[in-house]
């Protein structure tokens, strides 16, 4: 890649090199919004591999997210040994949709996130809406108006506060994800996964900023230096390792439950190695198809909003009195299809909101 050298004069932005000439111009504003790489330019087409990864992910997020809270609680806490074998096969899969939001963040490594008014205006009305329906039965106590206007410092989501602090400091990574060298780069992956690996304090904070910045970084790296010739070439081996690492996981997992505890194995960790080699190598494995579908395109501009129904506003309470109450299939079946059910009436439900707030996003575009 050929060095480049950008020039700001009087809010002028200019990225050269000789195959393209590009100039921003624009009134003298914060300089996060001129920040122009390869993989950050805008473009008007979402592209459909990396957006039907969105609703995969989602769906597991759901997948997760019913699972541990309402039809399987023991699963959570490990407690599965003289239970049924459905428990057993459930948990030792379990890394195969246990890769939802670290899949998500390194989707924005790859395209790099770039910040603007608008783009933080629409997560901002997002949250404000789905906060909304949580609260309604207590909506005018100071602490649920605090929590709804002011969700990225005082809400209740820790994946909404990460990912927010990530949009906010994304200028400050983007250069070093466009300029480092690809040698010094693949150090600067390995000494971070080694120091977190090796002190507590990072070991244990996989739902944190630093894990968040770690699979930006990762994202970056994998969109400069894998070509998608190789991507394609390799596809089959990419995920050839998912299904490898999925079951070492698993392996680990019920050797740790039934007392043969791996040292300093954090079973439930975003930033457990295995689960992270295991969510690197489906993202390849995706990222590898090219294809675009206006259909996907638009059902994955709901992914966030679903996360936000499932985790403000459903009470899992209603799911619980159907924990083990049929079989071991049907069990499974009505799991499945809770996950499917919901998702479809979220995506429905986010209709409602995208026809409230888009005439205040065309508005600020």
């Amino acid at each position: 890649m050929q060095k480049r050298s950008p020039n700001i004069r009087f809010g002028l932005f200019f990225v050269q090199n000789k195959e393209n000439f590009c100039i921003y111009a624009k009134k003298v504003v914060p300089l996060c919004t001129f920040y122009a790489c390869d993989h950050m330019t805008p473009t008007n087409e979402r592209q459909s591999n990396a957006e039907l990864l969105r609703i995969i992910c989602i769906l597991a997020i759901l997948l997760h997210h019913f699972c541990v809270h309402a039809l399987y609680p023991e699963i959570d806490s490990l407690d599965i040994i003289g239970t049924g074998w459905d428990k057993h096969f459930i948990l030792f899969n379990y890394a195969f949709i246990y890769l939802g939001v670290n899949c998500f963040i390194l989707i924005s490594g790859w395209f790099g996130i770039k910040p603007s008014w608008r783009g933080f205006l629409n997560m901002y009305l997002i949250c404000i809406f789905y906060n909304l329906l949580a609260s309604y039965n207590n909506f005018f106590s100071q602490e649920t108006l605090v929590q709804v206007f002011l969700p990225f410092t005082h809400g209740k989501l820790w994946f909404i506060k990460c990912y927010f602090k990530l949009f906010l400091i994304a200028p400050l990574l983007n250069p070093a994800i466009q300029y480092l060298n690809k040698r010094y780069y693949a150090f600067l992956i390995v000494l971070i996964g080694a120091a977190s690996l090796y002190y507590d304090t990072l070991w244990v904070s996989g739902y944190s900023l630093p894990h968040f910045v770690y699979l930006y970084l990762i994202g970056g790296f994998l969109r400069r230096f894998v070509s998608e010739e190789r991507m394609s070439a390799h596809r089959w081996y990419y995920f050839g390792a998912y299904v490898a690492f999925g079951l070492a996981w698993g392996a680990c997992t019920v050797a740790t439950v039934h007392g043969h505890a791996i040292p300093y194995w954090q079973v439930w960790n975003y930033n457990n190695p295995v689960l992270m080699l295991t969510a690197v190598a489906f993202f390849l494995f995706m990222m590898s198809w090219k294809f675009q579908s206006q259909i996907i395109n638009r059902l994955a501009m709901s992914t966030l909003a679903v996360y936000m129904l499932n985790e403000a506003v459903v009470k899992y309470d209603f799911l619980t009195p159907y924990a083990h109450a049929f079989n071991a299939w049907a069990q499974i079946a009505i799991w499945i299809g809770v996950t499917v059910a919901f998702y479809i009436l979220a995506v429905g439900i986010d209709q409602i909101r995208i026809f409230i707030t888009q005439p205040i996003l065309k508005r600020i575009k």
